[in-house]
């Protein structure tokens, strides 16, 4: 390629262009001179750039401080053909505006590498500078500046070294603290504090804090007792927790101090006999005894540990060490500290919950015993109760309940019968051992420690049962329980039996020492449980005497048993009766017309067939044959109004028998029509006194709903038959009113009782409307109708389920609503929502 004077000149104009579009701020046109590829060196080392788009986006971050008050002033540009390139070496003077004056700034030396794209020649490389203004004449590099700047250049590079060194540390804390924080946000079981306190100890550590243990204390602040949450290199197990009660150390009061005063720094020297004394108080009156010895022996074995703390709303973080912390260890502590102030809540939440679980696991296992307590069908059976107990017992965990008891005493002999069960330690195959057997107080003496339970005010006792005692309540047992016989082989251990007293009997438990609070707990209601159930093994045993009663009398009873049985086949006959007397009562009426039709056509029939035998008799046939299509004719008339009946009939008992709760397309017009009119003739047929007015509005384009009819027609018929006694109610206390006010007279005479049920479709739903001019529903207690067993009506009169299964039945059953609105004085109406459309629910 030759490089001709047209060339040069096109060349020229373009960096003439380039640069007036660069410092006017056009990027974009100046971006276009650019290859996308096109590489870039400049004079400091953040100028490398590898495309266009990098070039571009620095020259937006430096051009906002050169537009307008930088320019470029050519001084000498040489250009060469280097075939397919061109190079561009360009010299030229920068200059500054300083106060509307134009300076000089520096001389700028560039170089460019052109190619041929898209028909014009775009830059592909470049590279500028600026020569060193540090140099004075005579010098080829400025050495003695260079010298000074590498000084304090050294100084600031050990500044911000420094500084990021801090920062580094303040990150590493930082991930440490959320490394925690996200352990304790996981937390799934309050159990899991025990590992949050291991993480806590471990990320500590790994941030150089030499410590030689890491506590959580969790204060009580009702009796300033405290559970504290220990991690122990020397233990193998991890982290586990200890309960602390309240005591009078100085560490410890300090502590509370500290506490009370939300202290985030708290630095304790805990040395000598004040050491001495806090070991053995936490190492052998605590439950801290608990600990591997090797870690009681590592926390006795310094003279003197540095305790350190931060205090916060819940307790404390607190970490033991040789040595005192740094101020800076101290405020790290105290950021660890603020974490569990912000996770404690999760901590609490996850042990209400449990506590909550737990309860809840409790009161299933007590309805498992109450069930099968009440099931019981024979006294004998009370054994299997106590295994039932043991097993819910240990299912529960509460394994430190070896035996279950329960003892029912005799209180005419002075004695009791003893149903147990034990876990059977001989034989892994067996499950429990059981058995029941009558024992004499008197005879042993834990017996007599019994006896003075039962006499006594208390409700509960515990009895150590050692050395011959224990030996002689064992044998004695066996001897009256053979199953017993060599369960604890030759070394019989000593126990603790635990008692609690029910009406007429005992729960009794036995257990290595003592028991927990929760293990009382759960005897004292196993006990309210067996109270009642008591009843049960009462009746069973009366049962069992009258039985044998009547078979010591059965020939002379044989009579008086056939005569009872005659009449409790007469109750049950008559119990039908009225059970299908409440049924026809509300259909009656609706079946009274097709009856009449096939009375009457009866009848006339009758006297045609009358009248057709003497017309045979004359011979006149032709009348015969009238005679006979008449009758045929009433005949048809007779099954047309027969077929009415029996299918008014089918229809009742349809929507009267037990729902299968299978849902099928139904005619909500219908249905509600159907049981306005069962509802109104079946209080009629009750109370003749009874009237009023009703009426129906239904929407004839209401679509078929897929609903359970038996179910909703209950809900129809309860809400209608409210709406009528509404009504009445209000007629019978204005005439009862009537003798003493003249206002309530005239207010009877104008007053007409009136039901309306209207049908619509709205939003999607299906709405049914029972309207009534009752008195309407009083203000205090309208939040309370859809309430099981509230009623406002008169005892003996509602059993307050209606409205309650209703709403039921309509939310739960098919998803829809069932409201009310009131007016005191003037009338209520409920608003049944059901969905238009076949959704399941």
């Amino acid at each position: 390629m030759k490089l001709t004077s047209q060339l040069e000149e096109e060349i020229k104009q373009l960096f003439d262009d380039m640069w007036s579009a660069y410092f006017n701020g056009d990027l974009d046109k100046w971006a276009s001179y650019l290859t996308e590829d096109c590489k870039n060196i400049g004079t400091t080392q953040e100028e490398t750039f590898e495309n266009r788009d990098e070039i571009l986006s620095y020259a937006e971050a430096v051009l906002p401080q050169m537009k307008g008050v930088v320019e470029l002033r050519p001084k000498k540009m040489d250009i060469s053909a280097l075939d397919p390139y061109i190079m561009v070496h360009e010299i030229s003077d920068v200059y500054i505006k300083v106060a509307d004056e134009w300076k000089f700034y520096a001389e700028l030396r560039a170089s460019f590498i052109l190619q041929r794209e898209d028909d014009a020649w775009k830059t592909c490389h470049m590279h500028g500078s600026y020569p060193d203004s540090r140099t004075v004449e005579g010098e080829a590099f400025a050495f003695n500046k260079i010298v000074a700047e590498n000084k304090k250049l050294q100084a600031a590079v050990l500044n911000r070294t420094l500084e990021l060194e801090e920062k580094n540390r303040d990150l590493e804390v930082e991930a440490a603290l959320e490394r925690v924080r996200s352990r304790a946000m996981a937390m799934q079981h309050s159990n899991e504090l025990a590992d949050l306190v291991a993480k806590v100890f471990e990320e500590m550590t790994n941030l150089d804090i030499v410590l030689t243990r890491c506590i959580i204390w969790i204060f009580d602040p009702e009796d300033r007792s405290t559970r504290m949450w220990m991690a122990n290199p020397e233990a193998e197990t991890g982290a586990e927790s200890y309960f602390v009660p309240y005591h009078d150390q100085p560490a410890y009061q300090s502590a509370l101090k500290a506490w009370d005063e939300r202290n985030p720094r708290w630095v304790y020297d805990l040395q000598g006999q004040i050491k001495d004394a806090w070991d053995d108080k936490l190492l052998i009156e605590t439950e801290l005894a608990k600990l591997p010895e090797q870690v009681k022996l590592a926390m006795r074995e310094p003279d003197s540990v540095i305790l350190s703390a931060a205090f916060n709303n819940f307790g404390a973080l607190q970490t033991a060490g040789l040595e005192p912390l740094s101020d800076k260890h101290l405020d790290i502590l105290g950021r660890f500290g603020r974490v569990f102030d912000l996770t404690y809540t999760r901590f609490h939440d996850l042990q209400q919950a449990e506590k909550q679980a737990h309860q809840a696991r409790i009161e299933t296992a007590l309805e498992r015993v109450r069930a099968r307590a009440l099931a019981m069908q024979v006294p004998e059976e009370l054994k299997e109760v106590a295994s039932v107990l043991r097993h819910e017992m240990g299912l529960l965990g509460v394994e430190e309940l070896e035996t279950c008891s329960i003892y029912i005493n005799d209180e005419s002999s002075g004695n009791a019968e003893c149903w147990y069960a034990l876990k059977d330690i001989r034989d892994t195959t067996s499950a429990m051992v059981s058995d029941h057997f009558a024992l004499d107080f008197g005879d042993t003496w834990v017996g007599r420690q019994m006896l003075k339970l039962y006499r006594a005010e208390e409700m509960q006792t515990s009895i150590v049962m050692s050395g011959e005692n224990r030996k002689e309540w064992i044998r004695y047992c066996a001897e009256k329980s053979p199953v017993l016989q060599g369960y604890y082989g030759e070394v019989i251990p000593d126990r603790t039996y635990h008692l609690y007293k029910f009406s007429h009997g005992a729960i009794g438990a036995a257990a290595a020492g003592d028991i927990s609070e929760e293990s009382w707990d759960l005897l004292q209601r196993t006990a309210l449980v067996f109270s009642l159930a008591y009843s049960r093994f009462k009746d069973l045993t009366q049962a069992r005497i009258d039985l044998q009663h009547l078979k010591e009398e059965k020939g002379r009873a044989e009579e008086a048993l056939q005569e009872l049985k005659a009449t409790q086949t007469q109750l049950i006959h008559a119990e039908k009766m009225a059970s299908l007397g409440e049924l026809t009562a509300g259909i009656a009426h609706e079946i009274q017309n097709p009856l009449n039709f096939v009375k009457n056509f009866s009848e006339v029939s009758q006297e045609l067939l009358d009248e057709m035998k003497e017309e045979m008799s004359e011979g006149n046939y032709k009348e015969v044959e009238i005679i006979a299509q008449s009758v045929i004719q009433n005949l048809d008339k007779i099954t047309e109004h027969g077929n009415r009946a029996d299918g008014i009939v089918k229809g009742m008992l349809q929507h009267s028998r037990t729902s299968t709760n299978e849902k099928e397309e139904t005619d909500i017009n219908v249905l509600a029509d159907e049981f306005l009119r069962l509802a109104y003739h079946g209080l009629r047929a009750k109370d003749n006194s009874f009237n009023a007015n009703f009426e129906t509005d239904f929407d004839p384009d209401l679509p078929n709903i897929n609903i359970v009819p038996q179910d909703i027609g209950r809900v129809l018929l309860n809400l209608i038959n409210n709406a009528f006694y509404a009504c009445n109610e209000r007629q019978r206390v204005a005439s009862a009113e009537r003798s003493l006010s003249a206002s309530a007279e005239r207010s009877l005479s104008t007053y007409q009782p009136n039901v309306t049920v209207k049908t619509m479709a709205e939003n999607g739903n299906v709405i049914v409307k029972v309207i009534d001019n009752g008195n309407g529903i009083p203000a205090d207690v309208i939040d309370k109708i859809f309430q099981p067993f509230f009623t406002t009506k008169p005892t003996g009169q509602g059993t307050g389920l209606g409205l309650s299964m209703s709403y039921d039945i309509i939310t739960k059953g098919h998803g829809g609503d069932l409201r009310v609105e009131t007016t005191e004085g003037a009338g209520t109406t409920f608003i049944v929502a059901l969905p238009a459309g076949s959704r399941e629910f």
